[in-house]
């Protein structure tokens, strides 16, 4: 009994309905997708009853029914899909939905739906200023069930350095775009000599037009350009591809169709020479505005601060120059990070451009920083505008602040003498070091026999073992990267589209500018990936054919390049004469940094003598940089590993660990000591021999002499060994040479790497069995 009456109330218990459609506002002659879902409980048949569906089209529907036990009852989920299209503008209402389960009824309430007009069917998905130009924009010349591209235009004709909106609009006629199993593909036209930003679009239908009696709909791509150059904007074939079943039936096949539009140019004019500034270095927009944030408070010497320069505005943000900042002497001024933030302001690109400094006092006083400015062409106005910000001043008290946390170091050396047995070593010629080690044995060996033919002996050499650094695809591969970095500075940190669009800045085609970024992606994964290149020899002859076409347009940007490096390195000179006087005074004035910069010069341009590396490591010392110091002072140690200064200033800077210990060993004698110490008791085993010495003792003088030569050929190949020391915690080890590939370990201030090859900014090292990337600039070398 308790089982029927179970039964029966079960039984009576009414289905649960809902009905939903995925828009409630679309445009005439869209689709919409009506989903009716009934879960009912028990054994009793369904029934589900279609809605009133007056001005919408049923194109087609779905059922599906899944089944559940709950409690030991079935319970039944259908779903119901209905595809409607609408037939007519205003508003459409979708009627009751009634289900049937035995004598129970369910009824929902009906769906509104509002359909817009064909004039106002732009996607919302689209911008205002997109919307207009795809408004009034005229159908083209359309052929039944004929798919039509076109590319629109913002405007016909520009000022260099105004934005241009390229619109690709696809026409669909309705019938084939029903046909259709995926959305089609828009590829956007090409585009020489400009910068080009891909824009947000609808990844689906953007707008339905009705043309001549038929429907229409229209898949737009939008992109942002910015040409570089004056005269005539090429604008090549935008293309899109779709594919069409052969028959109605699911299983056939697809034929690919793929439809062009004209190519066309935009017209660019010059701007106008800039009168009575200066400053003009390039930089094109409108609105912009400029400042420079400094925190505040004092400078103390040694201590540094962080100071940026903001650009804001609209316009071409990736290209606007770095502002000129006049650092007066007593700071230092460290570029840092450059950060790029892109916005849009009613269809107009724009955002902010933010330049990071690191700026050091190097001596006490008050710093002033005059007024930075900057000068931009305003495309609106269409005329020259100069910004400025405030002056800056740093206020620098005496003393130092932060620095004086860092260890007290001994005073400077005076004296600038070389060091003596290295100084005797390298004056003494070769010949000179042959006839002292070969003379005496061979005049006692010509003495003891007589004079026969010797056996010449072959040096043979030992081939290393080919691996991903000596391989023919690496040695291309370094190539490559070189002449990229010809053309792009940073190539090493770019890759994908943001090499591709450097490249086309500097001046390459945009087919060859992808076509090598590609490539170069291509040969990192053949060297650097674990699966390495499936053709080697197809991929070597594809990068041949790469390297002369970018060679066409590199002399141009290699000619510019030296003739701003030519003027940096005179400047740098200038300054280096300038300051190379008395850098002891400068150092015990305050102005550290200026002093460090001469003893670097005195230590380059004669490296044996040990005060100039010393006092080189006492100013980075005060200035902060511990491991820099630390270098320096190991090289002050290699020359003079027994003088007290030298013993104590190391004592302050410990290597972080035994293993960087191990690798940054100094030797209780030089090799020049070594080597000398063997010559002379080389030459006394000879002298003993011609005295007549008992034979031990002579044997016992040639044991000594190889001994104390082949202790000091070994402190040489440890000497010799490329070393360096990692400058800050945290420095990512990377598998591959360039900046996105992610870091193998991190590794502390101050570890010792060894350095394993050199390529362009990039040094491969090893650290006990881990093997990494790092860039120059990440480290020092002893």
């Amino acid at each position: 009994m308790v089982a029927l009456l179970l039964a029966i109330a079960l039984g009576g218990q009414q289905p649960a309905v809902t009905a939903r459609v995925n828009r409630e506002a679309v445009a005439l002659g869209d689709d919409v997708v009506l989903t009716i879902t009934v879960e009912a409980r028990g054994s009793a048949p369904v029934r589900i009853i279609d809605p009133d569906l007056s001005g919408l089209e049923l194109r087609n529907t779905r059922d599906r029914t899944t089944v559940a036990m709950q409690g030991g009852v079935p319970t039944r989920v259908t779903t119901r899909v209905l595809t409607l299209r609408t037939l007519r503008a205003g508003t459409v209402v979708i009627g009751s939905v009634r289900v049937h389960q035995g004598d129970e009824v369910e009824e929902t309430a009906p769906l509104t739906i509002a359909v817009s007009a064909p004039d106002a069917g732009v996607s919302a998905g689209l911008e205002p200023r997109i919307r207009e130009v795809v408004r009034r924009a005229p159908p083209p010349v359309l052929e039944e069930d004929q798919v039509a591209m076109v590319v629109l235009t913002s405007a016909d004709s520009v000022m260099l350095g105004e934005q241009v909106d390229l619109v690709v609009v696809a026409w669909f006629p309705r019938e084939v775009r029903s046909r259709l199993r995926s959305p089609p593909t828009l590829a956007a036209p090409e585009v020489r000599g400009a910068w080009v930003y891909q824009r947000p679009a609808p990844s689906g239908i953007a707008l339905s037009r009705r043309v001549g009696g038929g429907w229409y709909d229209l898949y737009v791509l939008h992109e942002v350009v910015f040409p570089l150059t004056s005269g005539r904007l090429e604008v090549g074939h935008a293309m899109v591809s779709y594919s069409l079943p052969l028959s109605y039936s699911f299983l056939s096949r697809e034929l690919r169709h793929e439809v062009q539009s004209e190519p066309f140019a935009v017209s660019v004019a010059p701007q106008p020479r800039p009168r009575g500034l200066s400053g003009f270095q390039g930089a094109a927009g409108s609105g912009l505005n400029f400042r420079v944030d400094v925190p505040p408070g004092e400078l103390r010497i040694g201590e540094a601060v962080r100071v940026r320069a903001e650009v804001q505005g609209r316009g071409n943000v990736a290209l606007w120059p770095e502002p000129r900042l006049d650092w007066p002497v007593g700071l230092r001024a460290y570029p840092q990070e450059v950060n790029v933030g892109l916005a849009s302001e009613q269809g107009l690109l724009g955002g902010a451009k933010a330049f990071h400094y690191l700026v050091v006092a190097d001596s006490a006083g008050t710093h002033r920083v005059p007024a930075p400015s900057y000068v931009y062409f305003d495309v609106e106005t269409r005329q020259y505008v100069e910004l400025r910000a405030a002056a800056i001043e740093f206020v620098t008290p005496s003393g130092t602040g932060s620095v004086a946390a860092v260890q007290t170091v001994p005073p400077l050396m005076t004296s600038t003498r070389r060091a003596l047995a290295a100084s005797l070593a390298a004056a003494l010629p070769v010949w000179a070091r042959i006839l002292i080690l070969a003379f005496p044995p061979l005049v006692a060996f010509a003495i003891r026999h007589p004079p026969r033919r010797l056996w010449p002996g072959r040096e043979r050499m030992r081939r290393a073992p080919e691996g991903p650094g000596t391989s023919p695809l690496a040695r291309l591969e370094r190539e490559f990267q070189e002449l990229l970095e010809r053309l792009v500075p940073d190539a090493h940190m770019k890759g994908g589209d943001e090499l591709a669009n450097a490249l086309r800045a500097a001046g390459i085609e945009a087919p060859l500018a992808a076509h090598a970024s590609r490539v170069r992606d291509r040969l990192r994964q053949a060297v650097y990936g674990p699966g390495g290149s499936t053709d080697p020899d197809e991929l070597a002859a594809e990068v041949h054919e790469v390297l002369p076409a970018l060679l066409g347009g590199a002399g141009k940007a290699t000619r510019s390049l030296s003739a701003g490096l030519a003027l940096i390195l005179l400047c740098v000179g200038l300054s280096a004469i300038a300051t190379a006087q008395s850098p002891e005074r400068l150092y015990e004035a305050g102005a550290v940094r200026i002093a460090a910069d001469s003893f670097a010069a005195r230590a380059a341009e004669d490296p044996l003598v040990t005060a100039h590396w010393y006092n080189l490591g006492n100013a980075l010392n005060r200035l902060g940089e511990s491991v820099r110091a630390r270098a320096a002072w190991l090289r002050a140690a290699r020359l003079a590993p027994r003088h007290p200064a030298v013993k104590r200033a190391l004592a302050t800077s410990s290597a972080p660990n035994l293993a960087s210990e191990r690798v940054t060993w100094v030797a209780p004698v030089t090799p020049a000591e070594a080597f000398g110490a063997a010559a002379v008791v080389w030459l006394a085993c000879w002298i003993a021999i011609g005295l007549k010495v008992r034979a031990r003792y002579a044997a016992l003088l040639v044991a000594l002499a190889v001994l104390v030569a082949a202790y000091g050929a070994y402190v040489t190949s440890r000497y010799e060994a490329r070393v360096a020391l990692v400058l800050t915690s945290g420095t990512p080890m990377r598998p591959a040479p360039y900046g996105p590939a992610l870091a193998t370990r991190e590794l502390d201030e101050g570890d010792a790497v060894r350095i394993e090859r050199e390529q362009g900014a990039w040094v491969l090292v090893r650290q006990g069995e881990a093997r990494g990337w790092l860039l120059r600039s990440e480290v020092v070398r002893l």
